[in-house]
């Protein structure tokens, strides 16, 4: 399955959590979020839980909190 992280097209499996997804994009930046320095939106600027489902061609913007 296909989805796109910050304008990245990543290849993730069927079933994949944000939590995959960010992993497979950069572990660094999963780092960051776990630190709360980094947050996962939706296209549409709402935020995500790291356990949230993703479907097909999806879109993620990671940016950074205000405690970065």
């Amino acid at each position: 399955m296909r989805v796109y992280i910050n304008q990245k097209e990543i290849e993730i499996f069927v079933g994949a959590s944000v939590k995959d997804a960010v992993l497979t994009f950069d572990k660094t930046a999963w780092k960051l979020y776990l630190k709360g320095k980094l947050a996962v939106y939706d296209g549409y600027g709402n935020s995500i839980d790291p356990d949230g489902a993703l479907t097909a061609n999806q879109s993620l913007i990671l940016k950074p909190t205000h405690a970065a």
